[in-house]
């Protein structure tokens, strides 16, 4: 954990040291790094979610029902979002929370049936979250306001309950660590790193514009350490498994993937429907996390027990 800690500490330390200059680009260029950043690691880092899970013997039975239980849920969630948009974002605040913590803490040797290690996955993942908005309150809900669906937002999500919610998760996020990481599997080092982690994430989250900031964490931060694992299980897995063996598997969902994401970014500019560009990413990513963090919840699951 501390190995693949330095590279994500090196990139965001670079990264705050540049911020004047980064606040001094259009919006327009930060939405095209950031959505670069989401095609070349976000949304690769889920594109095996087929072959993590997979048997040695996998009948073409059971790859279908796979099939249909992801797109099932993606066709699900978009309906979801169209006939109610507040309970859809709600929800996908809650996966995020839950999934972002699992993908930092999956490794601590805790049951992922505990609920402490529940607990710190949401409050970790929900401080994460909340701390983006608390920083840049007006801003971000500027982008909500643009949507006609979330116009209401600024009077759902308001700066004292923002700071109540910010404020509560991230001490929940200190006292769960303590408990696990001192008390559960003594481990004085990995505490004191999570706890530099946290600080220098909110330190960015502070310092950089609200969309490279998010860029970022997801990216950096949580994608690229999820694909550093899946790289890692499918060399244990493969005989003479390479980098560009990695690739070749990442690629086909990948393209599909931003093929569709350009396709509706299409659409939606050329039929002039009311959402933002900047919306429409969200939506996306979110019907994508739903099996995503299903497929990982199973997976890590599954490691534990070996």
């Amino acid at each position: 954990m501390l190995k693949t800690n330095f590279l994500h500490i090196f990139i965001t330390i670079l990264v705050i040291s540049i911020y004047p200059w980064l606040e001094t680009l259009a919006f327009d260029t930060q939405l095209k790094i950031t959505l670069a950043l989401i095609f070349l690691l976000g949304i690769p880092h889920g594109a095996i979610d087929h072959i993590l899970l997979r048997k040695k013997k996998q009948s073409t039975k059971q790859q279908i029902q796979f099939y249909a239980f992801y797109l099932g849920l993606i066709g699900a969630y978009v309906i979801t979002w169209i006939v109610f948009p507040y309970f859809s974002l709600v929800v996908f605040f809650l996966i995020s929370f839950f999934h972002f913590g699992q993908s930092q803490f999956s490794d601590v040797k805790i049951e992922e049936s505990s609920k402490g290690k529940k607990l710190l996955y949401l409050s970790w993942g929900g401080s994460i979250i909340s701390g983006l908005f608390y920083h840049h309150y007006d801003r971000l809900i500027e982008f909500f306001l643009e949507t006609s669906h979330f116009n209401q937002t600024a009077t759902i999500i308001t700066p004292t309950s923002l700071s109540y919610f910010f404020v509560i998760t991230s001490i929940a996020t200190f006292i769960l660590m303590a408990y696990l990481l001192l008390f559960k599997v003594n481990s004085k080092n990995r505490f004191f790193s999570e706890i530099g982690v946290f600080l220098l994430l909110h330190l960015a989250f502070y310092t950089l514009p609200p969309l490279l900031a998010f860029a970022l964490y997801f990216a950096v931060w949580h994608s690229l350490k999820v694909l550093y694992e899946e790289y890692k299980y499918l060399g244990t897995k493969r005989k003479k498994f390479k980098f560009n063996h990695f690739i070749k598997e990442l690629l086909p969902f990948t393209l599909m993937s931003v093929a569709g994401v350009l396709i509706l970014l299409f659409a939606f500019s050329y039929f002039q429907f009311s959402i933002s560009p900047f919306f429409l990413t969200i939506i996306f990513l979110s019907v994508l996390t739903l099996p995503h963090s299903v497929v990982m919840d199973n997976w890590y699951k599954k490691m534990q027990r070996k």
